[in-house]
């Protein structure tokens, strides 16, 4: 008999331990579970994070505040090496893996990737822990374990990493589901879409702004070119390091000398001549160092067309040196008379005697004195028109000297005026 209670008895305590151990085997179980659904999602949240950043303009172009752009597995295994070959976007509850962005605003992408359709996960805490292992978040169930904040309608990260992220704009997968907001995930730049595209994004013309300086030095310190520019359009060029301004060749333009700093170089603006071949220039625009412009052509001939008036610099000495011939200038006393430089002088142009004025007169005529431009002297001739004399048969006319005003005197050989007319006419010689 004691034989017998002692079987039942090791047979009660067996049957115990293996209801312990099949409570302990599903435990396990739904552990593994968790935790190979947790690894499922991050390997595709990693595809999706490039995927967004890679596709950011074809996105933004699509994307609006209320209607997400839709990105399945299959589209990412199309697309490149988002996903590990053969991967399936399907985790152990049957549920699959989808990408939603939406722009809330423009150029900001709010990426989210959900878990569709299913079996959802029942238990709030397995839901949780699957979560937190897949550093996501989930759609809880309404006052899930007790908390009255918890909402179907929301995504939240796990143990409060992010949100609540409304799901009205995007197709809620229900409670039991799983959710990561790929804006929080790692980097927080990552879906924001901050940056310069090389390519137009239509409604979306901030994504070509530069919004800082932009520097073509590279960490070596190489500088790099810009090249195929249509049109700049700026407020300073500034040319650093004493270089130069080159658009060869063919009408192009071409700054010598240091452009933003002071040098001994002296400054030039060369313009070549359109289809002549490579040249060194065709024409010249040079500053020296007394502030003297010159303009020069490579051949040694120019022509200056001027619309409007052309102002000399009033520099030109009456008579004083100049250093190369044929150059014009305007008198040195501001008046407007202008000169050239004739045989290294400063020569009005018209020569040393210059006609200012015309008169008809007679015998006590007054003549004015012509107002000389600075250097000028006053100067007369009077020329006979027409007479009458006595037998004497002479006629003198004076004065014929002195800086006036004159009076003109017509008179005979004994000093008698005497009728008749005269042309005089007034110079200012050099």
């Amino acid at each position: 008999m004691d034989a017998v209670l002692g079987v039942m008895a090791a047979t009660v305590i067996s049957l115990l331990n293996v209801a312990a151990l099949t409570i302990w085997a599903m435990v396990g179980a739904a552990n593994v579970q968790s935790a190979v659904t947790a690894a499922h999602m991050r390997v595709w949240d990693a595809g999706a994070l490039q995927y967004v950043k890679d596709f950011a303009s074809t996105i933004a172009a699509t994307a609006t505040a209320t209607t997400p752009v839709t990105v399945t597995t299959a589209m990412m295994a199309a697309a490149g090496n988002y996903l590990p070959l053969g991967y399936s976007g399907v985790n152990p509850f049957g549920q699959t893996l989808e990408l939603q962005v939406l722009q809330p605003t423009a150029g900001q992408l709010q990426a989210i990737v959900t878990s569709q359709g299913g079996r959802s996960i029942s238990d709030p805490k397995q839901l949780v822990q699957i979560a937190a292992q897949a550093q996501a978040g989930f759609v809880p169930y309404n006052n899930q374990n007790g908390d009255a904040t918890m909402n179907a309608g929301n995504a939240y990260g796990a143990f409060g990493a992010w949100g609540p992220v409304a799901l009205s704009n995007y197709t809620n997968p229900g409670s039991g589901h799983l959710a990561a907001l790929l804006a929080f995930s790692g980097s927080s730049t990552q879906a924001n879409n901050t940056y310069l595209y090389r390519v137009s994004v239509p409604n979306q013309p901030q994504l070509n702004h530069m919004q800082t300086d932009l520097g073509l030095t590279d960490a070596g310190g190489t500088a790099h070119n810009i090249t195929g520019v249509n049109t700049i359009t700026a407020t300073t060029f500034q040319n650093s390091g004493g270089g130069q301004f080159n658009s060869d060749q063919g009408g192009s333009l071409e700054l010598g000398g240091n452009n933003s700093q002071a040098g001994t170089g002296q400054p030039y603006i060369d313009f070549h001549q359109g289809g002549q071949g490579v040249q060194d220039f065709n024409a010249r625009i040079q500053n020296d160092s007394n502030n003297h412009v010159e303009i020069s052509a490579a051949n040694g001939q120019a022509t200056l067309g001027v619309q409007g008036a052309l102002e000399l610099g009033n520099i030109a000495t009456p008579n004083g040196a100049c250093s190369r011939n044929g150059a014009i200038a305007g008198d040195i006393d501001g008046s407007g008379l202008t000169f050239n430089c004739l045989y290294g002088r400063w020569v009005p142009i018209g020569g040393h005697g210059l006609r200012f004025a015309y008169y008809v007169v007679s015998n006590g005529s007054t003549v004015p004195a012509p107002t000389c431009p600075g250097g000028g002297t006053p100067e007369i001739v009077l020329a006979v028109q027409n007479f009458y004399v006595d037998p004497t048969a002479t006629v003198n006319l004076s004065p014929i000297s002195g800086t006036g005003p004159w009076t003109v005197n017509i008179t005979d050989g004994s000093g008698s005026g005497i009728p008749g007319e005269a042309i005089a006419e007034t110079y200012c010689t050099y």
